[in-house]
């Protein structure tokens, strides 16, 4: 079924894909706009964290082949496992890797990656503000890849208008504590090194916080770029952008009372603190994502992974 039609259907089964707990945000999201819209009586909603090891994640693989590797087989075992309607990659990390799996080149499932979410956002603004600059933080194989800034340029967004700011260890860091000192100086020397190289430029910053994990921490990114002297820096997350695919205008209402189910399942170990230090972030705006977080299933058959 193509993503369009997706809203034809009564009950829908949705995989939300991340390499870390990022996505929760996205999933936290869909949860409570299907509650609210009611325009599917049932679905059910699974959080497959993609990491194959809690100390194996995406940015430490050595080669490119490897991460596609690793992420094809997570692909495939998630599907196999919980039938989706949908795949979500709720990771710029990984959303750049799609086109690579042969996964998504075969399967009959839908599969979208929040890149192009974000690359429509950073466009919509830096089109209509042409003295805007664009920022880029992301991981390293984000920004190692270079998709936002090539999308962008291939949407007349000269690219001398952006610029790519990579923020290592980051999404670990927020992850653990999400609010914590460690994350607020790491924000901030980040924000110093991308302004550097904005050195002179007038208007607006779009700063785009192109990795899911980053919006935890927005206040930090905002006070940040407040402190430095940019009054004029709007942040553009596209974690709750997303989801809209699934929620388009004028869509029928099947239910007041929809029957929603949240489920978070991992290959990798999840620890309490980071449980914690996340959940407490969900909570506000879903208090089912929150529970099915702590209460989450450890796989290790979610999909095959040996170390190189």
């Amino acid at each position: 079924m193509r993503i369009g039609r997706l809203s034809e259907k009564d009950s829908i089964g949705i995989l939300i894909a991340d390499s870390g707990l990022g996505g929760l945000s996205v999933c936290a999201d869909i949860d409570r706009r299907a509650r609210k819209d009611g325009i599917y009586r049932r679905a059910r909603i699974v959080f497959a964290n993609a990491l194959p090891e809690a100390n194996r994640g995406y940015n430490r693989m050595s080669t490119t082949a490897e991460k596609v590797e690793v992420f094809d087989a997570a692909l495939n075992g998630m599907a196999r496992w919980f039938a989706p309607d949908v795949i979500l990659v709720a990771c710029n990390t990984l959303s750049v890797l799609i086109p690579e799996t042969q996964f998504a080149r075969e399967s009959a499932i839908p599969v979208l990656g929040i890149v192009e979410t974000g690359v429509e956002m950073l466009h919509e603004r830096l089109q209509a503000d042409p003295g805007a600059t664009g920022i880029i933080f992301g991981t390293e194989t984000t920004i190692g890849m270079g998709t936002h800034k090539r999308l962008l340029a291939e949407k007349g967004i000269d690219s001398s208008r952006l610029i790519t700011q990579a923020c290592p260890n980051l999404a670990g860091m927020i992850e653990e504590a999400a609010g914590g000192e460690a994350v607020r100086s790491a924000i901030d020397g980040f924000v110093a090194k991308a302004l550097a190289q904005a050195s002179g430029r007038p208007g607006t910053v779009y700063a785009g916080l192109c990795c899911t994990h980053y919006g935890y921490s927005r206040g930090f990114f905002e006070d940040s770029f407040r402190e430095k002297g940019v009054g004029h820096a709007i942040l553009v997350d596209p974690n709750a952008q997303m989801g809209e695919v699934l929620f388009p205008p004028g869509a029928h209402r099947r239910a007041d009372q929809p029957e929603i189910r949240v489920e978070v399942v991992s290959r990798a170990l999840i620890t309490p603190e980071e449980s914690a230090s996340i959940g407490a972030l969900l909570e506000p705006v879903s208090p089912a994502t929150a529970k099915a977080l702590r209460a989450y299933l450890l796989k290790k058959d979610l999909f095959p992974y040996s170390p190189c």
